[in-house]
């Protein structure tokens, strides 16, 4: 039965120490950013690394577009265009390119994408530290598949200077698909190397910019303002409204003709019903107010501040080149008793376990935001230290 089949599994992930449950953070006095009362601590968790979850100017437009109504009522292709085709234009002048796609989500925005353009006959080569949703929509398309090891742009290189291997195969297109910025570990791709291969052996780079917009790039842009590369029809950029926008949604961005293509193709956007009008006009309000720099710098500056005051911490290397607002702390084995520690103390800092990292490297992820301050940081790491020395 498959109840019986149910209950075994999840006596053996409890077993294995890999059982997950829900924590309330949720604050019904939460009045400022991450100015929680006493009982709620500090969030070190979340992903609204520019604080516009609770933006008052994103507030006031949301509400403002609620004449609207609260759903969209259905796909873009149906009912569901109301005023989705301005977030695009927003997205596309945003990320310099000609056109852009707005998704229900970055996960279903990289299942769409990947799978609809990724067809037998292609190759796919992923970098082995992938978001999920890069590796789920590898697995729907029907292209050969290659991981390569986390940021080897020699083993790449390699493959495509394989005259031999391409020959025997006859590949028809060859993708390179890679996170800017990683979500667990919170290191760069090598954007400027594979942005380069790509030209060279005219192949296709898509890049998944979840945690590199609002984050990396003076004015934010991301990945590719970070190294100074104008985007043309060799790279794909796609992100997602839920993390520097503080909203919920994914896009991807690129020439016109893809966006087209993507329209008729791609089925999760296809067969979605498009999202709310009132989430559409956030989004726009949202980008308006990363695009002016001001919040990237802010927590720019606290990414370095963050640098500074983790550099105490026992067997943690961080140094000033570290750009991006997520910090792998790797406590293995302890890390949930960890986690459990920080969580009974105030704070949320949530444990990455199996299979979301390798076995051994499991970690708090500690996520820094515009609006924390130093006084923030410095107990959250005085408080892990704590811990470290009993």
């Amino acid at each position: 039965m498959l109840k019986n089949r149910i209950n075994l599994e999840l006596d053996e992930i409890k077993r294995n120490n890999l059982y997950r449950s829900f924590k309330n953070f949720y604050d019904p006095n939460y009045e400022h950013n991450f100015k929680i009362n006493k009982n709620m601590g500090k969030n070190f968790s979340s992903n609204d690394y520019l604080c516009l979850s609770s933006n008052v100017e994103i507030l006031n437009t949301i509400k403002d577009a609620l004449k609207y109504g609260s759903g969209s009522t259905g796909s873009r292709l149906t009912s569901g265009n109301i005023n989705h085709e301005k977030l695009e234009k927003t997205i596309s002048e945003f990320k310099d390119t000609d056109s852009s796609l707005v998704y229900s989500s970055g996960y279903a925005t990289n299942l769409g994408v990947i799978s609809a353009l990724c067809s037998k006959k292609d190759l796919i080569l992923s970098d082995s530290l992938n978001h999920a949703s890069i590796i789920d929509g590898c697995r729907l398309s029907n292209a050969e598949k290659i991981i390569y090891p986390h940021r080897d742009v020699e083993f790449i290189k390699k493959i495509l200077e394989d005259d031999k291997f391409l020959k025997e195969n006859q590949f028809g297109n060859i993708f390179i698909i890679t996170d800017g910025v990683f979500s667990m570990d919170g290191d760069i791709a090598p954007i400027d190397e594979l942005f380069k291969l790509c030209n060279d052996f005219n192949c296709t780079l898509i890049i998944d910019d979840a945690h590199g917009t609002g984050v990396l790039g003076k004015k934010g842009k991301g990945s590719l303002e970070h190294f100074k590369i104008k985007a043309n029809e060799n790279v794909i950029q796609i992100g997602t409204l839920s993390k520097a926008n503080g909203l919920v949604g994914g896009y991807v961005a690129g020439y016109s003709e893809l966006i087209d293509y993507l329209i008729n193709k791609s089925r999760s956007f296809i067969y979605s019903t498009s999202l709310p009008p009132y989430v559409i006009a956030g989004a726009i309000k949202s980008f308006e107010l990363i695009k002016n720099g001001d919040y990237v710098s802010k927590l720019q500056k606290n990414v370095s501040i963050t640098n500074k005051i983790f550099s105490d911490l026992k067997n943690i290397n961080f140094d000033d080149k570290h750009k991006t607002p997520i910090y792998p702390l790797v406590f293995g084995k302890n890390t949930m008793d960890m986690s459990n520690y920080l969580y009974n103390a105030g704070y949320q800092c949530i444990g990455i376990r199996y299979p979301t990292v390798a076995k051994g490297s499991e970690r708090i992820r500690v996520s820094i935001t515009s609006c924390h301050e130093k006084e923030d940081v410095v107990s959250l790491k005085d408080e892990i230290s704590i811990y470290l020395e009993n």
